[in-house]
């Protein structure tokens, strides 16, 4: 708080100057920085102090509110504005959005982890903000991407900060923009009150002059009151005249003229006009750059786990990555140091292991080491006391069937004695309440699962599966081939087919990603019919159209797999061996070089089939969303996510076999019918999908196989290789997620599409809906 004098007489305010101090160089703001690195302590204290910085901000809302209402009316009325003011007037939007914005992005708890300074000067301050208004002050509030990378980057070049630090960065710039154009519209407004001070003092001047008197001139002291009395002197004449030799007197004083006076307040104006627009175009700025990128590019954290021995972590997406520095801020004190310190323990237990395997085992990963099966070791080694919250959900997620389970048992005998309670109190007899309990056992099941449920979605949020990002296409050792199980039953149906599998590539273009049919005749009492062949004529052509028109020159990306029929005696008809289930069975043996399989009809280029590594089965109703298929490979090639066989107990024991995308329903097929409506759910395709809460995925780590997903042939065949005998299974997915390991990615969606048929068959079996 700097003491100045007011607008006239010698009654004195306090009142907070703008940011402003010397103009640095690029280069003398980074020793700025690492002098400021160097000066400031932090405070031991960790007790809340967060009551002044949020009530600043509340005061500073409510000057730039009613210096922007002052202001507004004067435009109304045709006063002079302040070249500042017109910038505060037209940009006012900016700065409202950005205190929403900053109310919303930093709650009362997120403060209190910030450090704070301890000196007594800045006691309780947050050390990011008081960088930020050092930052503001030295620059007079002109922001640019490179000058605050430089400055953060030599900040830490004494002293690191914490990740928490550097998300409220860009907050804390904002926060103190918006501080400093308080300060100026607070000199805006001293201005304006100045000049309308000289209006009443003329006026008082014209009042007096009719009655014979002449009022003595102030004590001026302000720029704008002289300016502004200087100017309207002209209006009244010589009436004036004894004022304005006063006036000139007391500037003579000061060893200033009417014109020195005049300067000096235009180039005030000048300046805050400066300042002003420096603070909304950095305000604009801090709106619209990438603030994850600029976190990246100075985090220290990052800088240390991009280190990971098996090159993986720099590949990953950036949410994968951020749920790795989560678990840093987690393992680590709240201190930057601390957290550098975890950061390259995680990166070193990393390379012991690829040292004692190879760099392609998951334990050469650094994330097997903070969010994987290596955790509870890095634990010990950064002497890590997980809290007593956390505590419990390892407990839970350790005996997850029993917790489930006991708990779905425990709510279940509450509701049934609950019920049998209110039947004694009927003086209902002894066999009356055990059939009470009877009839209600079901019912109160149904409500246990349903409140243990809400309750495993409130204890344990969803975790998102870590994966690669593929910025530069799908690898080679990942091809992978999209596949449509289906039965040809008309001309026009394999167009209809023909046509969505050319809108699925469409949308999911890349090198290694291919798109088949795999395709089969209906049932029938012969093993060919009449209209087979121009069934297989219309299909084998279209194919071939397909890649013609899509990809000229490439013969792989559309392919035709096609089976023979063969007697089932237990269906007493020819049809396709084991329906859906075998058909992906003998595709998985066909493209690792089987030569037995009942397919007998392939067009599309053969020599791809070997490399392929993953398929990804669809419904022929079921549609992919543009780059679905890439983001599924990206997490299936994840290293935490690659399946592991257990030989021994023939399945999969570790990553994930299959991956199980979150399905919904179109928009068009949810309004079908009224039965659509109740059971479709949330309809649509949402183009920034997030995870979503599922008990099975969340407490176990497994979800529930739906048959449409993207799965591991080596480690499908593996597990699943002689485990159904003929004509033993129909319903194959959830046996098949058994043993496969299925994971549901909740945050990748595929979107059905029922037929018409199907909704019209569901309402004649519910005709009382």
């Amino acid at each position: 708080m700097t003491p100045t004098t007011r607008l006239f007489g010698s009654r004195r305010v306090k009142r907070e100057l703008p940011l402003r101090a010397e103009l640095l160089s690029i280069e003398r703001l980074e020793e700025r920085a690492r002098a400021l690195a160097a000066t400031f302590t932090l405070a031991r204290d960790h007790r809340p102090q967060d009551r002044d910085f949020f009530r600043r901000l509340d005061d500073n809302t409510h000057v730039l509110r009613h210096a922007y209402r002052t202001l507004a009316d004067d435009v109304h009325r045709g006063e002079f504005l302040a070249p500042a003011a017109e910038w505060l007037l037209d940009n006012f939007y900016l700065v409202e959005s950005e205190i929403r914005g900053v109310r919303h992005d930093l709650p009362r708890s997120y403060y209190r982890e910030l450090p704070k300074l301890a000196p007594r000067e800045t006691a309780g301050v947050a050390r990011v903000y008081a960088m930020a208004l050092e930052l503001i002050r030295h620059t007079d509030g002109r922001l640019d991407r490179t000058q605050l990378v430089r400055f953060m980057n030599a900040y830490q070049t004494v002293a690191p900060l914490t990740i928490g630090e550097l998300w409220a960065w860009p907050i804390m710039l904002k926060l103190a923009l918006i501080e400093n154009l308080r300060r100026l519209a607070d000199e805006t407004l001293l201005g304006r009150e100045a000049r309308l001070g000289a209006d009443r003092y003329l006026e008082q001047i014209a009042g007096a002059g009719a009655d014979g008197r002449i009022l003595a001139a102030p004590n001026i002291l302000d720029t704008a009151f002289a300016v502004r009395l200087l100017q309207r002197m002209r209006e009244y004449g010589p009436l004036v005249a004894p004022v304005r030799a006063e006036v000139e007197a007391r500037l003579d004083e000061h060893g200033m003229t009417p014109e020195d006076v005049i300067r000096a307040e235009y180039q005030g104006q000048a300046t805050a006009q400066v300042s002003v627009g420096n603070a909304i175009t950095s305000l604009r700025l801090c709106a619209t750059l990438d603030w994850s990128t600029f976190f990246e590019s100075v985090s220290l954290v990052e800088q240390a786990l991009r280190r990971d021995p098996a090159a993986v972590y720099g590949r990953m997406d950036f949410l994968s990555r951020d749920r790795y520095r989560q678990a840093v801020e987690e393992l680590a004190e709240p201190t930057g140091e601390a957290q550098v310190r975890v950061a390259l323990r995680g990166v070193e237990s990393a390379r012991q292991a690829a040292e004692r395997t190879s760099a392609e085992d998951r334990a050469a990963h650094v994330g097997y080491h903070l969010i994987g099966r290596g955790r509870p070791d890095l634990e010990l080694d950064v002497a890590y006391q997980p809290a007593l919250p956390a505590r419990l959900r390892r407990f839970a997620a350790r005996h997850a069937t029993g917790v489930y389970l006991g708990a779905i048992g425990l709510v279940t005998m509450l509701l049934l004695a609950l019920a049998v309670f209110c039947a004694r109190l009927a003086d209902a007899t002894v066999l009356a309440q055990l059939l009470a309990a009877a009839l209600l056992l079901l019912p109160a099941t149904e409500l246990a699962i349903a409140i243990v449920q809400r309750a495993v979605a409130q204890l344990l949020p969803p975790r998102r599966l870590p994966r690669l990002e593929l910025h530069d296409g799908v690898p080679e050792a990942a091809r992978t081939m999209v596949v449509i199980p289906t039965l040809l039953t008309s001309v026009d149906g394999v167009r209809e087919l023909l046509e969505h599998l050319e809108v699925l590539a469409l949308g999911n273009l890349d090198p290694r990603i291919h798109f088949a049919i795999l395709g089969d005749f209906a049932d029938a009492d012969a093993a060919e019919m009449p209209e087979d062949a121009a069934l297989l004529e219309t299909a084998r052509a279209g194919i071939a159209e397909l890649n013609a028109r899509v990809e000229p020159g490439r013969h792989d990306l559309f392919h035709l797999f096609h089976r023979a029929r063969q007697w089932n005696p237990g269906e007493g008809s020819w049809m396709g061996w084991e329906r859906k289930r075998g058909k992906l069975e003998e595709f998985n043996r066909l493209i690792r070089g089987a030569t037995d399989t009942s397919y007998t009809v392939h067009v599309g280029e053969p020599g791809i089939l070997g490399a392929i590594k993953y398929v990804l089965t669809l419904d022929s109703d079921t549609r992919l969303p543009r780059d679905a298929a890439r983001r599924l490979i990206g997490i299936a090639t994840h290293p935490l996510n690659r399946p592991h066989f257990d030989a021994r107990l023939r399945r999969v024991t570790e990553g994930y076999g299959i991956l199980q995308p979150r399905v919904s329903v179109t928009m068009a097929s949810a309004a079908g019918s009224l039965f659509a409506r109740v059971y479709a759910g949330h309809t649509g395709v949402d183009p920034y999908t997030t995870a979503v809460s599922d008990t099975y995925q969340d407490l176990f780590g497994e979800g529930i196989y739906t048959g449409k997903g993207l799965y591991d042939v080596d480690a499908f065949i593996a597990a699943l290789e002689g485990r159904v005998p003929e004509n033993a299974l129909l319903s194959h997915d959830l046996f098949e997620g058994l043993h496969a390991r299925v994971a549901l990615v909740s945050d990748i969606e595929l979107v059905d599409e029922y037929p018409a048929s199907v909704l019209t068959h569901a309402r004649r079996q519910h005709r009382w809906i």
